[in-house]
């Protein structure tokens, strides 16, 4: 049995794609967190950056491991690890960066002096990582004479080409930039449940345990969605305090409130969306035939979403039972009101069949309503299609008599 790898595993986009996930739920992180007059962009400085008051700024360079150790714990950040070195070079590429006007010593320190660097990672820290050591010690002693030494150790040590060139790019900085840089040098490691940390920060914006999991879910989609739409626009993404508070705010109200909130997902429907029975009642009154195969497939989806989410809501606390039958029992009885004497009138089968759809479309332009929620249009149907699944409302008037 050999260790190495194959070309497809290679070639995998696994590690870019959490790696990027990553990044993204440590931006949510860094949103959550924003204070008055604050803003946090993706991307956009660095991996994540925050400006703070005063023009200050944070950068944020993530860093994803899938390599575990034999505990099964994210691998450590060791002390000539790519990561390390790249994030370091990658900082001080930024610093001396002419085209952004820090061309001399002078206009890199005054950069140098209000941002501070962030290596962020589900890395942990390890004992043996001298140079990390040495630069904390450091730290506190505003001396960095030491840290120089041990770089100077290193380049000679290690035989990785890569990272010879970045520290050599990081030594290349002037001494007085060099050490205001180390100062302003900080990590986060062991950072690998960036999701908690996430929940526990909407958690501290006051919302209850169980619609943590509601409010996280809408966010993330919102804002994923956000940044799509501003990069493909050409624009930055990039979210004020302000921002925040606009296009945010009525997801943790809603949370706080107890309004029902739907949860969006894509429902997985059944291969043979016409073995139904409440496809069979439609197909009895024309509502749908059996080269629809499309609409029969979003109408399956409205039936399950809408039982999913009276499940979940259950499930999270936002319901009971008791709740959801009479919800049941109301839609049933609106249902009854219409039928009931329908069809009294009907002189042919083509009157009866008229009729039924008549009932059906005046009970789908209906929004029912449950706990004082009132659903949207697409749940309602759901509820329709789902009743008459379970066999307790048709639209024929023989629906009852008529097998599937």
């Amino acid at each position: 049995m050999t260790d190495e790898k194959s070309f497809t595993e290679k070639t995998s986009a696994a590690d870019t794609s959490i790696g990027f996930d990553y990044q993204h739920y440590y931006f949510l992180f860094r949103i959550l967190n924003l204070g008055k007059g604050q803003s946090v962009g993706f991307e956009v400085k660095d991996d994540v950056h925050t400006e703070l008051a005063a023009d200050f700024n944070v950068l944020y360079q993530l860093k994803h491991t899938i390599q575990t150790n034999s505990s099964g714990s994210p691998i450590a950040l060791t002390e000539l690890d790519g990561d390390l070195w790249k994030t370091l070079y990658n900082w001080s590429r930024v610093i001396s960066d002419a085209a952004d006007g820090r061309k001399t010593p002078d206009e890199q320190l005054s950069f140098v002096a209000k941002t501070e660097f962030h290596l962020v990672s589900n890395k942990s820290a390890s004992k043996t990582n001298e140079f990390v050591k040495k630069l904390v010690e450091c730290q506190r002693a505003s001396d960095f004479g030491d840290v120089d030494i041990h770089l100077g150790r290193l380049l000679e040590k290690t035989k990785d080409a890569k990272i010879a060139t970045y520290i050599s790019a990081v030594l290349a900085l002037d001494v007085k930039v060099r050490s205001r840089f180390f100062a302003n040098v900080r990590f986060e490691l062991d950072a690998d449940d960036i999701i908690g940390m996430v929940k526990r920060a909407i958690h501290e914006k006051i919302i209850a345990e169980n619609k943590i999991d509601q409010v996280f879910e809408r966010l993330d989609s919102q804002v994923r969605s956000d940044n799509f739409i501003a990069v493909k626009n050409g624009g930055f993404s990039v979210i004020s305090f302000d921002d925040f508070i606009t296009k945010y705010r009525k997801i943790f109200e809603d949370a706080r409130s107890g309004k029902l909130v739907q949860y969006n997902f894509e429902p997985a429907v059944p291969s043979d969306v016409f073995n139904q029975v409440f496809v069979a009642r439609l197909i009895e009154i024309g509502a749908l035939s059996a080269s629809q195969k499309e609409r029969a497939i979003d109408y399956t989806g409205q039936k399950i979403r809408l039982s999913t989410n009276l499940e979940r809501w259950v499930q999270a606390g936002d319901l009971v039972g008791e709740e959801v039958a009479r919800f049941h029992d109301a839609v049933y009885a609106s249902w009854d009101n219409e039928f009931f004497g329908a069809f009294d009138k009907c002189k042919s089968l083509e009157d009866v069949v008229d009729c039924g759809m008549d009932i059906l479309r005046r009970l789908k332009r209906e929004r029912f309503s449950i706990n004082e929620s009132v659903l949207d249009i697409r749940l309602s149907n759901g509820e329709l299609y789902y009743l008459s699944d379970v066999g307790r409302i048709g639209w024929h008037r023989d629906w009852a008599q008529v097998t599937q």
